[in-house]
């Protein structure tokens, strides 16, 4: 993950806009003098759990962002990256995360944003499942039979590496294309034999629908690494926001993974977004193998640029990218507006 996520409990997406208003119409680019007038920075939800969750209940997120003139507004949720990438397009959000199998096929159509941040593959916490009495149990014996995936993203990823690091054919599993949160009740009804996925949709999955993990992220060797983008407008204008939100960022994601149990349940341990049983202890099993966000540096962009790669080999995308380009150095953004 990227950040863990539950489908119901723990957020996905960090979606910012800049502003000098609570509007929600106002953009990074019409912002008056930043020294009168602070940056609303919008952020999608967080709903019950994770250091955002944690953020917006004591408030630690707006002090931070209080030293260089912004605040936060807490906004809607998006479960999924490319919706975000869209409305970032649109101007109507400057911060989203997601993953880099996602990022590539939104940084294929020109985007207005680049990557700022990133998270290495969370390798515990993606991969491919089966229900626990499938005949399936090794990569070789999805030959034959069908897979659920999303479109040209992780999930799709996940599974034509893994086709392709266990040496199976492409054309001899079939891919069933659906959205993932309509994946679920197909996948438990048996109407496909396997589903590829990552953490918001795998562990409800292992938890709740009988499944178990048939290759995880570090067996099929993923390098579906998370990434944090920023419009360009937030960089051009406001670029000691950035830098300010992404010291935060970096502390947060490590006290998460050092203590994940303390980000769960935060603002109620009961109801539908609570995290409990079998479900909570596989979340703190799997972000316990989690690492902190960090700038981009050559090594990620050089992973990036194998995704990119990868899919145009398997036709994902139909022209080559060079990620490079839609990437940022947070460390050397300025403190302060020039």
């Amino acid at each position: 993950m990227r950040r863990l996520a539950l489908a119901a409990a723990l957020p996905l997406a960090l979606l910012v806009a800049c502003g000098t208003t609570p509007s929600a119409n106002t953009s990074a680019a019409a912002a008056p003098d930043a020294k009168t007038e602070p940056v609303v920075v919008r952020i999608s939800d967080p709903g019950n759990s994770g250091f955002l969750a944690v953020a917006k209940k004591d408030g630690s997120l707006d002090a931070a962002l209080a030293k260089v003139n912004a605040k936060v507004q807490w906004a809607g949720d998006f479960s999924v990256f490319a919706p975000a990438a869209q409305a970032i397009n649109a101007g109507s959000l400057d911060i989203a995360v997601g993953s880099i199998t996602s990022g590539v096929t939104a940084l294929a159509v020109k985007p207005s944003f680049k990557i700022f941040a990133t998270v290495p593959p969370d390798l515990a916490g993606e991969g491919i499942v089966v229900k626990k009495d499938s005949p399936i149990r090794s990569v070789a014996d999805l030959a034959g039979h069908t897979v659920a995936v999303g479109h040209g993203g992780t999930s799709e990823y996940l599974l034509l590496k893994a086709l392709q690091t266990f040496n199976v054919p492409v054309e001899k599993v079939k891919r069933v294309y659906l959205a993932p949160p309509q994946t679920a009740p197909v996948f438990g009804s048996g109407k496909v034999d396997a589903w590829s996925t990552f953490s918001t949709f795998l562990i409800p999955a292992v938890t709740s629908l009988d499944a178990r993990i048939l290759a995880s992220g570090a067996e099929i060797e993923s390098d579906n690494y998370v990434i944090y983008v920023a419009a360009n407008t937030l960089i051009d204008k406001h670029p000691e926001v950035l830098k300010a939100l992404y010291a935060f960022i970096e502390e947060g994601t490590a006290k998460e993974n050092a203590d994940p149990a303390a980000y769960l349940n935060v603002f109620t341990s009961a109801g539908p977004q609570a995290v409990t049983g079998a479900q909570q202890d596989l979340v703190v099993q799997i972000q316990k193998q989690g690492k902190p966000a960090q700038p981009v540096t050559a090594t990620e962009i050089a992973k990036y640029q194998e995704v990119a790669t990868f899919f145009l080999d398997q036709k994902v995308l139909t022209a080559p990218l060079d990620v490079s380009q839609y990437v940022v150095d947070v460390t050397a953004l300025p403190d302060a507006a020039s």
